[in-house]
């Protein structure tokens, strides 16, 4: 028979660290929250303003102050469009909604030849992470237009069933601030497609 010792001190400091761990791990969402919320106001975003679109289906918010302009498109591969831009004009890009069968990965995959091709573009990387416990693809780069100006390009990409939904943010890499991809993040948060 073994005779096991127990150090009192070293089992009640054991029981309050877990127990402080328990605590800030419930504690961890709502956190997150009011990060997302503190990195919005610092970025001069008061509010965020909802957007309808393909008959109710699809939602959306972006920043209130943003202008917003929605093109159609001939054809049925883009079956919505709505270009956006910061009210300083730092930021701008657009959300679609592609009629899309082939492959996300392989759409990608074309996407980035072509890209190279007509532009000069540079540190492409494309990864897939989670956002609302689904996997999106963020693509990643820096593209830089015919006066010289380079612009950093965040592209997030989903696709359910037959439609792909893109949200795209460019910055002038000189405007480009730190928590700019934490805003971007927290924007493609706000999508919600009923047929998902």
């Amino acid at each position: 028979m073994k005779v096991i010792i127990l150090n009192k001190k070293r089992l009640g400091v054991s029981i309050i660290i877990i127990g402080l761990m328990v605590v800030m791990f419930s504690i961890q969402n709502e956190f997150k929250d009011r990060m997302k919320l503190t990195t919005l106001m610092q970025s001069n975003i008061n509010s965020l303003k909802e957007y309808k679109a393909l008959n109710q289906e699809l939602t959306y918010k972006l920043p209130a102050e943003w202008t917003t302009s929605e093109k159609a498109f001939e054809g049925n591969e883009i079956i919505y469009h709505n270009d956006f831009q910061s009210n300083d004009l730092k930021i701008h890009g657009f959300v679609e909604v592609w009629n899309m069968k082939e492959d996300l990965k392989e759409f990608l995959k074309k996407s980035e030849e072509i890209s190279k091709i007509q532009n000069i573009i540079s540190n492409y990387k494309a990864k897939v992470i989670s956002i609302n416990n689904k996997d999106w693809y963020l693509v990643e780069y820096t593209i830089e237009n015919s006066q010289n100006a380079k612009f950093e390009s965040y592209e997030y990409f989903i696709k359910n069933d037959d439609r792909l939904f893109r949200f795209s943010f460019f910055v002038r890499q000189d405007n480009f601030k730190e928590n700019m991809p934490a805003i971007f993040k927290t924007i493609v948060q706000t999508l919600n497609y009923k047929n998902q």
